[in-house]
Protein backbone atom coordinates (compact mmCIF):
# COMPACT_ATOMS: atom_id res chain seq x y z
CA UNK A 1 0.00 0.00 0.00
CA UNK A 2 2.70 2.45 1.32
CA UNK A 3 4.27 1.79 -2.86
CA UNK A 4 0.85 2.62 -4.04
CA UNK A 5 0.87 5.61 -2.23
CA UNK A 6 4.51 6.74 -3.20
CA UNK A 7 4.02 5.85 -6.90
CA UNK A 8 0.54 7.89 -7.25
CA UNK A 9 2.31 10.88 -5.13
CA UNK A 10 5.62 10.79 -7.61
CA UNK A 11 2.83 10.99 -10.69
CA UNK A 12 1.15 13.53 -9.36
CA UNK A 13 4.35 15.38 -8.71
CA UNK A 14 5.59 14.93 -12.12
CA UNK A 15 2.10 16.35 -12.90
CA UNK A 16 2.44 19.33 -11.30
CA UNK A 17 6.37 19.65 -12.56
CA UNK A 18 5.06 19.01 -16.37
CA UNK A 19 1.84 21.54 -15.89
CA UNK A 20 4.46 24.30 -14.53
CA UNK A 21 6.91 23.45 -17.77
CA UNK A 22 4.06 23.96 -20.05
CA UNK A 23 2.87 27.21 -18.27
CA UNK A 24 6.14 28.79 -18.05
CA UNK A 25 6.36 28.08 -22.26
CA UNK A 26 3.46 29.56 -23.28
CA UNK A 27 3.98 32.04 -25.84
CA UNK A 28 1.39 34.24 -24.75
CA UNK A 29 3.10 34.74 -21.10
CA UNK A 30 6.58 34.88 -22.53
CA UNK A 31 5.32 37.43 -24.96
CA UNK A 32 8.62 39.53 -26.24
CA UNK A 33 9.80 43.40 -25.48
CA UNK A 34 9.31 43.96 -29.46
CA UNK A 35 5.67 41.56 -29.97
CA UNK A 36 4.61 43.56 -26.70
CA UNK A 37 5.04 47.25 -28.54
CA UNK A 38 4.10 45.70 -31.85
CA UNK A 39 0.66 45.00 -30.26
CA UNK A 40 0.56 48.79 -28.01
CA UNK A 41 1.05 49.91 -31.90
CA UNK A 42 -1.96 48.47 -33.24
CA UNK A 43 -3.97 49.14 -30.66
CA UNK A 44 -3.59 53.30 -31.67
CA UNK A 45 -7.47 53.39 -31.78
CA UNK A 46 -7.87 53.55 -29.07
CA UNK A 47 -6.52 56.70 -27.68
CA UNK A 48 -8.66 59.39 -26.83
CA UNK A 49 -6.58 61.78 -28.83
CA UNK A 50 -3.54 61.65 -31.21
CA UNK A 51 -1.70 64.61 -31.84
CA UNK A 52 0.78 64.70 -34.85
CA UNK A 53 3.51 66.87 -36.00
CA UNK A 54 5.28 67.26 -39.44
CA UNK A 55 8.24 68.93 -39.90
CA UNK A 56 10.46 69.18 -43.01
CA UNK A 57 13.62 71.53 -42.75
CA UNK A 58 16.61 72.40 -44.83
CA UNK A 59 19.41 73.56 -42.39
CA UNK A 60 17.63 76.83 -40.65
CA UNK A 61 14.90 77.02 -43.18
CA UNK A 62 11.85 75.16 -42.13
CA UNK A 63 10.26 74.30 -45.66
CA UNK A 64 6.70 72.12 -44.20
CA UNK A 65 5.49 72.43 -40.74
CA UNK A 66 1.67 70.53 -39.84
CA UNK A 67 0.40 70.26 -36.59
CA UNK A 68 -2.58 68.61 -35.98
CA UNK A 69 -4.78 66.70 -33.38
CA UNK A 70 -7.34 63.95 -33.82
CA UNK A 71 -9.53 63.99 -31.42
CA UNK A 72 -11.61 60.93 -31.05
CA UNK A 73 -15.43 61.06 -31.51
CA UNK A 74 -18.50 58.32 -31.93
CA UNK A 75 -18.05 59.00 -35.60
CA UNK A 76 -14.36 59.02 -36.44
CA UNK A 77 -11.87 61.86 -35.41
CA UNK A 78 -12.06 65.88 -35.25
CA UNK A 79 -9.27 67.10 -36.72
CA UNK A 80 -7.94 70.63 -35.64
CA UNK A 81 -4.55 72.34 -36.27
CA UNK A 82 -2.48 73.97 -38.80
CA UNK A 83 -0.71 73.29 -41.60
CA UNK A 84 2.70 75.96 -43.03
CA UNK A 85 4.51 75.92 -46.33
CA UNK A 86 7.35 77.46 -47.12
CA UNK A 87 6.71 80.80 -49.93
CA UNK A 88 9.35 82.77 -49.62
CA UNK A 89 8.02 85.44 -51.99
CA UNK A 90 5.84 88.06 -50.13
CA UNK A 91 5.30 86.31 -47.27
CA UNK A 92 7.34 83.49 -45.51
CA UNK A 93 4.78 81.26 -45.25
CA UNK A 94 1.18 80.07 -46.71
CA UNK A 95 -0.64 78.75 -43.23
CA UNK A 96 -3.49 77.01 -43.80
CA UNK A 97 -5.86 76.19 -40.45
CA UNK A 98 -7.38 72.89 -40.05
CA UNK A 99 -10.58 71.99 -38.50
CA UNK A 100 -12.61 69.00 -40.65
CA UNK A 101 -14.09 65.42 -39.02
CA UNK A 102 -13.13 62.29 -40.75
CA UNK A 103 -14.72 58.98 -40.38
CA UNK A 104 -13.72 55.98 -39.03
CA UNK A 105 -11.33 54.12 -41.83
CA UNK A 106 -13.12 50.62 -41.48
CA UNK A 107 -10.51 48.85 -43.23
CA UNK A 108 -7.51 50.58 -41.95
CA UNK A 109 -4.88 48.32 -40.43
CA UNK A 110 -1.55 49.24 -38.57
CA UNK A 111 1.11 48.97 -40.79
CA UNK A 112 4.44 49.20 -39.27
CA UNK A 113 6.11 45.93 -38.95
CA UNK A 114 8.53 45.71 -35.97
CA UNK A 115 11.67 42.79 -36.42
CA UNK A 116 14.90 43.17 -35.06
CA UNK A 117 16.33 42.20 -38.17
CA UNK A 118 15.32 44.92 -39.20
CA UNK A 119 17.27 47.39 -37.82
CA UNK A 120 21.22 48.19 -37.63
CA UNK A 121 23.00 47.12 -34.96
CA UNK A 122 23.10 48.82 -31.14
CA UNK A 123 19.36 49.65 -31.30
CA UNK A 124 18.04 49.79 -28.25
CA UNK A 125 14.34 48.25 -27.18
CA UNK A 126 13.26 47.88 -23.95
CA UNK A 127 9.57 47.27 -22.28
CA UNK A 128 9.31 51.30 -22.03
CA UNK A 129 10.36 51.81 -25.42
CA UNK A 130 12.48 51.59 -28.67
CA UNK A 131 15.46 53.64 -30.48
CA UNK A 132 17.01 52.05 -33.83
CA UNK A 133 17.73 52.70 -36.92
CA UNK A 134 16.01 50.82 -39.78
CA UNK A 135 18.30 49.35 -42.26
CA UNK A 136 18.25 51.28 -45.68
CA UNK A 137 16.79 48.14 -47.75
CA UNK A 138 14.04 47.29 -45.17
CA UNK A 139 12.59 50.68 -44.61
CA UNK A 140 9.61 49.43 -46.97
CA UNK A 141 9.00 46.23 -44.67
CA UNK A 142 9.12 48.31 -41.62
CA UNK A 143 6.13 50.43 -43.22
CA UNK A 144 4.54 48.29 -45.21
CA UNK A 145 5.34 49.83 -48.32
CA UNK A 146 4.35 48.01 -51.64
CA UNK A 147 5.68 50.01 -54.24
CA UNK A 148 8.35 52.58 -55.19
CA UNK A 149 9.45 55.65 -52.35
CA UNK A 150 8.29 59.03 -53.58
CA UNK A 151 11.30 60.13 -52.44
CA UNK A 152 15.15 58.95 -50.69
CA UNK A 153 14.91 58.38 -47.38
CA UNK A 154 18.39 57.70 -45.66
CA UNK A 155 19.13 57.40 -41.99
CA UNK A 156 15.34 56.55 -41.02
CA UNK A 157 15.76 56.40 -37.07
CA UNK A 158 12.89 55.04 -35.38
CA UNK A 159 11.37 55.63 -32.18
CA UNK A 160 8.71 54.57 -30.10
CA UNK A 161 7.84 54.98 -26.18
CA UNK A 162 5.48 53.29 -24.15
CA UNK A 163 3.98 53.65 -20.74
CA UNK A 164 1.62 51.70 -18.74
CA UNK A 165 1.06 49.18 -21.43
CA UNK A 166 -0.12 51.77 -23.83
CA UNK A 167 2.27 53.28 -27.10
CA UNK A 168 2.46 56.68 -26.02
CA UNK A 169 4.68 58.20 -28.99
CA UNK A 170 6.40 57.43 -32.11
CA UNK A 171 8.91 59.54 -33.53
CA UNK A 172 10.08 59.39 -37.04
CA UNK A 173 13.26 61.15 -38.54
CA UNK A 174 14.86 60.90 -41.72
CA UNK A 175 16.98 62.28 -44.19
CA UNK A 176 15.45 62.98 -48.06
CA UNK A 177 17.78 65.08 -50.71
CA UNK A 178 19.07 68.05 -48.57
CA UNK A 179 16.36 67.52 -46.47
CA UNK A 180 15.50 66.40 -42.47
CA UNK A 181 12.09 65.42 -41.76
CA UNK A 182 10.68 64.39 -38.65
CA UNK A 183 7.42 62.71 -37.60
CA UNK A 184 5.86 62.77 -34.40
CA UNK A 185 2.65 60.96 -33.28
CA UNK A 186 1.71 61.70 -29.77
CA UNK A 187 -1.14 59.67 -27.98
CA UNK A 188 -2.99 60.02 -24.76
CA UNK A 189 -5.70 57.81 -23.57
Amino acid sequence: MKKKVLLLAAILAMAVIIAVTLCACDPIAQQTEIEGLQEQYANIANAKTIAQKIEITDGEITQFESEKTYTKTDDGYTVTGTEKKFNGVDKLFDETPINETVQKAVDAKPTLKLDEMYFEGGYRLTATGLTATVKQGNIKDVFGISGELKAPTDNLVLEMSASGGHLTSVRISYDSYDSHVVITLTMTY
